[in-house]
């Protein structure tokens, strides 16, 4: 008989825990609202652009002609913006002696992961993304042509990386 009370306690035991613990479906109309909770979510822009250098350099070593730097630069874009373009620009390279006349920007050219040569005189559209599919890294080449009028001497210029986010 004690047997059966303790067999009997158990199983009420067992039953009582899966009543509690068990999970209990509660239709939406039956519950009442307690509190309601007000939630924003900012999202700022993000834009990231780097290079993996800021100087390049040429050896013009011979006669006049066409130098491709040894510097490749690889750059890379971040940016949870909507469609955008990356640009790049040169100045005119100013001989450091006053007087000399500069190598114009249009003799500096660049390619994209070995393409065409492109010169840099202008604005020029070279790469573009959108928020959907993540941009790759790219390896930028750049090419300098000098030519019989360049007078010797040390030249300083400037290229211009420059993003635009299209909206």
């Amino acid at each position: 008989m004690k047997r059966i009370i303790l067999q009997t306690k158990s199983i009420l035991w067992f039953l009582m825990l899966a009543v509690v613990i068990s999970p209990t479906i509660i239709a939406s109309d039956q519950l009442k609202e307690l509190a309601s909770l007000s939630v924003n979510a900012s999202v700022p822009p993000y834009t990231a652009v780097t290079v993996s250098t800021n100087e390049l350099s040429f050896s013009v070593l011979g006669t006049p002609g066409t130098y491709t730097s040894s510097d490749i630069v690889e750059l890379s874009v971040e940016s949870n913006q909507s469609a955008w373009g990356v640009y790049a620009k040169s100045s005119d390279l100013i001989h450091v002696k006053h007087g000399i006349p500069p190598l114009p920007a249009e003799r500096l050219s660049f390619s994209v992961d070995n393409g065409e040569f492109k010169p840099l005189s202008n604005s020029i559209l070279f790469l573009r993304g959108t928020i959907n599919k993540e941009a790759k890294p790219v390896n930028l080449r750049f090419q300098l042509t000098t030519t019989w009028k360049d007078t010797p001497g040390i030249y300083k210029g400037r290229v211009t990386i420059s993003f635009l986010n299209n909206p």
